[in-house]
């Protein structure tokens, strides 16, 4: 009995050909090579199996609204609690510089409009007449093989102080594909041309932070350090508008500033230890010193801005008080409900209102440094570094930052 006959292959005695895979325009010559076994030649012909296939060349996928590859999903979005997901506040109207207030940000500064940012005209997944913006529509800087170096964390208790170290790259390794160049509808959206790099910070918080007498305003940029090694930013971008709802960042849920990789929210992986109740672990530490729990609440339920008081906080049993991450904005923190931290070593992007001591320039009334470089979403060091000796070219200074000569020099209070 001869062998089956596989769909799509002609069998002749010992010839075997996989007609579906030889290109058309080789058809004839195979043909002809058939019909030659056919005419009953006594020398048997070898075993023959001709596949011709084409080797399809890599193509990047590109970003459209409803591209999965671009998309991401969240268990928080899929059940009941929490805030709807489809209909997220947009928070560019919840910047405060005058009173903390439940749902607002607190901050010491307003951001500046001509700093650098996302293309609101571009964006997809805001609904800027209802002021909300979809999640689950957002476009995301997908992985790729970008691979810097390892993250870090170490933490150390000594007398009343927490030290903290850490190289501000994600300590399990989830970074996207930067640079974005490769995604050019992407970076038509967020021209952020930033590439993350390692960078050695410590911080010192009070291991036993007590509340303040009453709630203290936050920059713009570097509020606290998560466990994954890597620095919480405000809830804004230079510009003072919702960073999250408008501003491209990776599928692990960070960008960077210049080189200094950082998160704006809480990525949902980091909330993934759990107390006994079903309420969320420590994901990180905020300026004041106080710790930072991740989305569920007691019971393991997901909090709300409507738990949470001004501050984006609350205590409770034997945890004291503690602030929580959320998917509504101010995301992290609305202000300190402590007393925040006023330097850090190596000028770090963590934490600190000032990014470092005071310059003594702006005691002098010369260029505020740390007011500059919280609108530029950058630390004062890599600032001052990108300058260099007065007086400064800012041509060149704003390419090492990657960003405008415009924007520099609006942060300084030129050109205005």
């Amino acid at each position: 009995m001869p062998p089956p006959v596989e769909p799509g292959r002609a069998h002749n005695g010992g010839i075997e050909m996989n007609i579906k895979s030889i290109p058309l325009h080789l058809l004839p010559a195979a043909f002809i090579l058939l019909l030659v076994a056919c005419g009953g030649s006594t020398q048997p012909l070898p075993d023959i199996e001709a596949t011709v296939e084409a080797t399809p060349t890599p193509v990047p996928p590109t970003a459209t609204p409803n591209n999965p590859s671009f998309t991401i999903t969240s268990t928080l979005c899929e059940d009941e609690q929490g805030p709807d997901c489809t209909k997220l506040r947009l928070g560019d109207d919840y910047l405060t510089t005058s009173a903390p207030a439940n749902g607002y940000l607190f901050s010491c500064a307003d951001g500046d409009p001509n700093a650098p940012g996302s293309i609101e005209s571009n964006i997809t997944w805001i609904d800027f007449a209802d002021k909300t913006w979809d999640f689950l529509k957002k476009l995301w800087l997908p992985q790729g093989p970008f691979s810097p170096a390892t993250g870090t964390y170490t933490e150390t208790i000594s007398g009343d102080a927490r030290l903290i170290e850490i190289n501000n790259l994600p300590v399990d390794g989830k970074i996207g594909d930067w640079p974005m160049t490769n995604y050019a509808i992407l970076t038509g959206i967020d021209p952020n041309p930033g590439i993350p790099t390692s960078g050695s910070f410590s911080v010192s918080y009070s291991a036993s932070p007590s509340e303040a007498p009453s709630p203290t305003c936050t920059s713009l940029n570097a509020i606290g350090v998560t466990k994954n090694g890597v620095s919480i930013f405000s809830a804004v971008d230079g510009r003072g508008e919702d960073a999250v709802a408008r501003e491209i960042v990776d599928v692990f849920g960070g960008h960077p500033a210049g080189s200094n990789y950082h998160y704006h929210f809480i990525p949902e992986r980091l909330d993934n230890e759990f107390l006994s109740d079903g309420h969320s672990g420590i994901v990180g530490y905020i300026n004041d010193g106080f710790p930072i729990y991740g989305y569920k609440g007691q019971g393991g339920a997901e909090m709300s801005n409507d738990d949470l008081d001004l501050c984006h906080g609350h205590k409770h049993g034997t945890l004291g008080y503690h602030y929580h991450a959320t998917l509504e904005y101010p995301y992290t923190v609305g202000c300190y409900m402590g007393t925040p931290i006023s330097s850090t070593s190596n000028g770090g992007p963590p934490p600190g209102d000032q990014g470092g001591n005071p310059p003594p320039e702006a005691q002098d009334g010369g260029p505020d440094f740390a007011k500059a470089a919280s609108m530029l979403e950058v630390t004062e060091n890599t600032l001052r570094t990108a300058l260099g000796p007065p007086p400064p070219d800012w041509a060149a200074s704003a390419e090492r930052l990657r960003i405008t000569e415009q924007a520099l020099r609006k942060a300084f209070g030129l050109d205005q």
